[in-house]
């Protein structure tokens, strides 16, 4: 990436840029940088994306979830750049995982500024890594520390490596975006009756690659999936230079992820050669998690082979179904309960989840019978429930059979029940047995993110979170799994 420039031409510096195709040409004339518009991958978007979104749609939160080297660091110091020229007094801070992180962005950006601006317009304070231009705006980088994030007011935050961050610090950065009013040469417009107001609006930018299980950075994405976040993501081949053609593609290292799309689709800036080195010295599992963004390492997970793209789907047992209810109790922790078709055929279908603390399990029946699925055959759950509550001097097991319904608890160890889950999740024979459907987001999650402990434990980790998901998913398995000769309500 060159940062030389042609004689700057200061009216286009500052004047706005009314569509895409202009913000391409701005970028590429000030900054030498060709930033990749077309993306290569399935589910990704090019990198050019980004910028777009941070011009054009300052009013929305972003995710950007992108490779290491991929460029995310330079285009953020891009966007930021952008915000203190043509959306004054746009105030912007730079929050990276560790101050190392911000300043590779502040060590993109004030290059830049120094190179484009006028002294007389930008006044910069000594060595304090803040910068105000004449204008009203400003950029500064911040530590990672409550001291520096709490009672701050900006109007941009942009958080570089999400992953690195103490969870603590990222949860007091949500709250220090404020929108202002903007000069008249400040996007965008909000048009109100006849007249024109011009807002710089607040918005938290996450950007990291994501290659730790059970992270801050996978919360994130799921997050911002579950709100409608917009996540913005792309890999190594978005940003991967263009292959040359006397390039052999059958000794090619990098064959089984490109299939010959370099030559024909790539137009980035990261070598081939540097891209094959790499691949070269790492594992399979962090290639594909930290330079292709598929997804995580799946290292400490208790189910490793657990894959939306096939155990979650929205299609309908084909065999004849008995409905199941498969519950574990909690006051202070979730009452979950979740509802289970188990099929003639062998597929067993969680069709829909309940997840909910604080309640008494009078008032869970009634929630769970409002549910639109019917009468369950059965529930099966945590043997615990069967001990009577000191309050009412009857257990909850008592008070399902006192509603009408058969109920089953049998104990039995945690690894037996996570066995049966693997083994119908990747059966050593045949397709996979059990599918979950989307509604359950709190399974899907709980089934992505179940971890064992560090230190080598035997045993999966009580998080408190998603435990507790995956113990009514198994009490089901252990319950429904034996034999009519040994089927009996206790």
């Amino acid at each position: 990436m060159d940062s030389s420039t042609p004689t700057i031409d200061r009216e286009l510096l500052t004047a706005l840029l009314p569509c895409p195709d202009a913000l391409h040409h701005w970028v590429e004339y000030f900054t030498a940088l060709n930033v990749p518009r077309a993306a290569v991958c399935n589910n990704h978007v090019a990198p050019f994306e980004y910028l777009r979104h941070a011009y054009f749609e300052p009013t929305k939160d972003v995710v950007v979830w992108a490779p290491r080297g991929g460029g995310k660091t330079r285009l953020a110091a891009v966007a930021t750049l952008l915000d203190l020229l043509h959306k004054p007094p746009c105030s912007v801070r730079i929050l990276g995982g560790s101050l190392e992180q911000s300043l590779r962005m502040w060590e993109h950006l004030l290059p830049d500024l120094e190179r484009l601006v006028d002294d007389g317009v930008m006044q910069q304070r000594g060595t304090s890594r803040r910068v105000r231009l004449a204008s009203g705006s400003s950029a500064a980088v911040l530590t990672q520390s409550e001291r520096a994030v709490r009672g701050l007011r900006v109007q941009k935050l942009r958080c570089d490596e999400v992953e690195l961050f103490k969870p603590h610090i990222w949860e007091a950065a949500q709250l220090v975006t404020r929108s202002i009013p903007g000069s008249p040469q400040a996007r965008p417009w909000v048009l109100d009756g006849d007249d024109e107001k011009h807002v710089i609006s607040g918005a938290v930018e996450a950007i990291s690659t994501l290659h730790t299980p059970f992270g801050l950075m996978q919360k994130v994405v799921e997050q911002a999936e579950a709100a409608g976040v917009k996540i913005i993501r792309w890999c190594l081949l978005e940003v991967l230079e263009k292959c040359p053609t006397h390039r052999d593609c059958g000794s090619c290292p990098i064959w089984d992820d490109c299939r010959g799309i370099a030559k024909t689709h790539c137009s980035g800036f990261v070598p081939i050669d540097d891209a094959i080195a790499m691949k070269q010295r790492v594992s399979r599992e962090m290639w594909e998690a930290e330079m292709l963004c598929r997804r995580p390492s799946v290292r400490g997970c208790v189910f490793p082979h657990f894959d939306p793209a096939i155990h979650v789907t929205e299609r309908e047992p084909a065999d004849p179904a008995e409905l199941w209810l498969a519950i574990d109790f909690g006051f202070a922790n979730p009452f979950v309960c979740l509802w289970v078709r188990a099929c003639s055929g062998g597929e067993v279908h969680v069709i829909d989840e309940y997840v909910q603390p604080q309640r008494t399990i009078t008032e869970h029946l009634e929630q769970l019978e409002q549910r639109a699925w019917g009468r369950a055959s059965r529930i099966v759950c945590d043997p615990a429930g069967a001990g009577r509550n000191d309050q009412t001097a009857s257990s909850n097991v008592q008070m399902l059979r006192a509603a009408g319904y058969t109920v089953r608890h049998r104990p039995s160890r945690i690894v037996d029940g996570v066995e049966m889950i693997r083994a119908h999740l990747a059966p050593a024979s045949g397709p996979p047995r059990l599918f979950i459907h989307p509604r359950c987001t709190r399974l899907i999650r709980a089934m992505r993110s179940y971890r064992y402990a560090d230190g080598g434990s035997e045993l999966p980790l009580k998080d408190g979170e998603h435990d507790h998901l995956i113990d009514a998913l198994r009490y089901f398995f252990v319950n429904h799994g034996r034999s009519s000769a040994q089927s009996r309500a206790y």
